[in-house]
């Protein structure tokens, strides 16, 4: 059995794709084993004292387009607060400072970026430009999860398990390397999951013009394009906002 090393900004969907892959496929997704699953992976010079981790076998990040990640993470921040120092409303929340660390540890150092926008810059350009690190998009997970876990795991190097593929059918827990899942529904919550907040963008609705414009000024558009999502990107920013229209409910 393969160790996998998973990274992703909060939200990104990595506990996601650990259900799917430990579920199906034989291997075990560690979330820390670059220091902080939700963290920069470190630059090592020759002469430092720290060493490379070479206790996992392959690693790969995941990433969500950057509306529906701005969405999940200011909906997280507001129904859990944990890790997160930032504004509440939300389009204060897109437009300034926020400040992210791991509340489980009382040492933690801090990570500031002057928007969520620079952190989806920074931390998915970090995970790109490592060498061997897999890549994978949560919204190809969601709309067709085994044949996406079947490219994944050729790249990853893991074999499938000798059963149907199952996916989760709630939402799944916020898991950590501690517990011990037996099985997916160990990982799942009691909460039911609605794939058609993704499927349907119905996110958007947050999205007024002014929005859109600060976003598109921010965010890094080589980064959007060597990630696959300049084409769902440039579709999205031409949805209207109904934000005035219908009540959307972002807790």
């Amino acid at each position: 059995m393969k160790n996998i090393a998973v990274l992703g900004c909060f939200r990104s969907g990595t506990n996601y794709s650990k259900s799917l892959l430990e579920s199906n496929f034989d291997c075990q997704v560690k979330n820390n084993l670059f220091g902080w699953k939700h963290g920069f992976i470190p630059i090592i010079s020759k002469d430092s004292v720290l060493e490379k981790n070479e206790s996992f076998e392959a690693a790969y990040f995941v990433t969500k387009n950057p509306f529906s990640f701005l969405v999940s993470l200011h909906r997280y921040y507001m129904n859990y607060g944990f890790n997160i120092l930032a504004e509440k409303d939300f389009y204060k929340f897109v437009t300034s400072r926020i400040i992210i660390f791991d509340s489980s540890n009382k040492e933690s150092v801090q990570l500031r970026f002057s928007s969520p926008i620079e952190l989806w810059n920074s931390m998915n350009w970090n995970y790109k430009s490592a060498k061997g690190v897999v890549h994978v998009r949560y919204e190809a997970l969601l709309n067709n999860p085994e044949v996406e876990c079947i490219s994944l795991a050729k790249k990853l190097g893991v074999s499938r398990l000798d059963r149907q593929f199952i996916a989760p059918q709630m939402k799944v827990k916020r898991m950590n390397d501690k517990s011990i899942y037996t099985d997916i529904n160990s990982m799942e919550t009691s909460e039911p999951f609605s794939s058609k907040l993704y499927s349907q963008h119905s996110y958007m609705d947050l999205f007024g013009r002014n929005l859109k414009a600060f976003i598109n000024k921010n965010v890094d558009h080589e980064l959007l394009s060597s990630l696959n999502y300049s084409e769902l990107y440039a579709d999205l920013r031409k949805v209207r906002s109904f934000r005035n229209v219908f009540s959307f409910n972002i807790k």
